[in-house]
C-alpha cells in the first residue's frame, strides 16, 4: 500500500502541491488552476484522482481534504523536508553516523557546516579555529581523534583564558601528544579511551553550543556546529556515552608518552 500510495503522490509535482494548496483553505477548480500554473485539464485529472482515493471531496463547488487526505500530506511533507535535509547535508551524514547509527537526520535543519574541498582544503579548521577562538563559554569538553599543533593551540589559548577542559583521547592519540605544561589539574582533564579502531570524528561541546568534525584518514574535511538545543544535547549524550568507556590520567602522562619524551 505505501508504495502504490507513493507512486499515486509523487507521480507529477502538481499533485503533492494540489493537497498543500487545499490543507490552506477549500478551492474550486479555477482558483486551483492559477495557483498550480497548470491547464485546467491537468488539475481538473488530478482532483479525480485524489478524489478516487478519498483524500479530496468536492463540497459546495469546492474541494477540500478528507481527513486522510490532510494526513497524507502532512506525512508526504515530513518525508521531503527529510529528503532535503539528506540531500543538502549528504556530506555530513556518515560521520554522525560514526558516532551514533540511530542519529536522526532532521537534527540537521539547523546546522551551519564547512566542508573541504580542492579549493578550501582547509575551511572547517579554519572554521572551527574562528568559532573556538571567539566562545566565550567557561567550560569545554571533547573528544580529539588526532593532536595536531592547530588544535593544540587552540585548546591551550582557551585554557589559558581559565576555560575548564576536558578532553577524550585514543591511547595512540596521547602517545603523540604534545607535552601539558604549567596547567593546574583542576582546570584540565585528560581521559584515555580503549579505543582499538581509528576515530574517524571530533566533538566539541561549549556552553551553549556542539561541534561535531568529520576526519578522512586523519584529514579534517568536514565541521558541523549548531547552537540547536535537540542537537547540543544528542551531541552532549554521544560525549557521555564516550566518556563511560574512557579512564582518567595524570597529565603528566602526557609528557612521558608525548613524542619528545
Amino acid at each position: 500500500m505505501c508504495y502504490e500510495w507513493g507512486t499515486q503522490l509523487f507521480s507529477s509535482p502538481h499533485r503533492l502541491e494540489l493537497l498543500r494548496t487545499l490543507e490552506s483553505e477549500p478551492a474550486d477548480t479555477r482558483e486551483l488552476t492559477e495557483t498550480l500554473t497548470a491547464s485546467r485539464v491537468t488539475v481538473q485529472r488530478h482532483l479525480n484522482q485524489c478524489q478516487d482515493l478519498e483524500w479530496v471531496e468536492k463540497t459546495n463547488g469546492q474541494y477540500e481534504l478528507t481527513p486522510i487526505g490532510a494526513a497524507v500530506c502532512r506525512a508526504a511533507g515530513d518525508f521531503c523536508e527529510r529528503l532535503s535535509i539528506l540531500e543538502e547535508h549528504e556530506r555530513v551524514v556518515r560521520p554522525l553516523s560514526k558516532l551514533d547509527d540511530s542519529f536522526d537526520p532532521g537534527l540537521l535543519t539547523d546546522v551551519t557546516v564547512s566542508v573541504a574541498d580542492s579549493n578550501s582544503p582547509h575551511e572547517p579548521l579554519t572554521h572551527y579555529r574562528n568559532a573556538m577562538a571567539s566562545t566565550s563559554t567557561s567550560s569545554i569538553r571533547g573528544i580529539l581523534p588526532v593532536f595536531s599543533a592547530l588544535l593544540a593551540e587552540v585548546h591551550g589559548d582557551l585554557l589559558a583564558d581559565g576555560v575548564e577542559t576536558e578532553l577524550l583521547v585514543p591511547q595512540h592519540v596521547l602517545e603523540s601528544a604534545p607535552a601539558v605544561d604549567a596547567v593546574p589539574p583542576s582546570m584540565f582533564t585528560l581521559r584515555v579511551l580503549e579505543q582499538p579502531r581509528t576515530l574517524e570524528f571530533a566533538v566539541t561541546l561549549t556552553d551553549d553550543t556542539a561541534f561535531v568534525g568529520g576526519y578522512d584518514d586523519g584529514t579534517f574535511v568536514v565541521c558541523i556546529e549548531s547552537e540547536d538545543p535537540a542537537f547540543r544535547e544528542w551531541v552532549a549524550d554521544v560525549y557521555e556515552t564516550y566518556r563511560e568507556r574512557s579512564t582518567s590520567v595524570p597529565l603528566e602522562a602526557v609528557a612521558e608518552h608525548g613524542p619528545d619524551a
